[in-house]
């Protein structure tokens, strides 16, 4: 009973990590805890993120239902990105993975 337990936490913890694992999709997550954010506001915030890689990123977290795509057909047509109700149960998470990261950057930079 124990072995199926812990092997149904390691899967949990390997679901996390495939979600917001990689090298852009924390970030993409970490950039809209802040607010709704425009397709050129994130990539500014991204910095070296490729147009094609923010678009299919985002569109594998919109799948995921973490963020919420919204189109605004006004006088010129413009696309905001917002993190889903489910999306925004990551920004603790993704407050402690500040926390943790800037104590391992000195840490190892010393």
């Amino acid at each position: 009973m124990k072995n199926k337990q812990k092997q149904i936490q390691l899967r949990d913890v390997q679901d996390v990590i495939d979600i917001i694992g990689g090298r852009w999709r924390g970030a993409i997550l970490a950039s809209l805890c802040d607010k709704e954010k425009r397709f050129n506001e994130l990539k500014r915030d991204l910095g070296t993120i490729t147009p094609r890689t923010l678009t299919k990123e985002l569109k594998y977290l919109e799948v995921n239902k973490l963020v919420c795509r919204e189109v605004d057909a006004g006088s010129s047509i413009s696309v905001a990105y917002s993190l889903t109700k489910h999306g925004k149960s990551l920004e603790p998470l993704i407050g402690q993975i500040v926390v943790w990261g800037q104590k391992h950057r000195k840490i190892v930079l010393g």
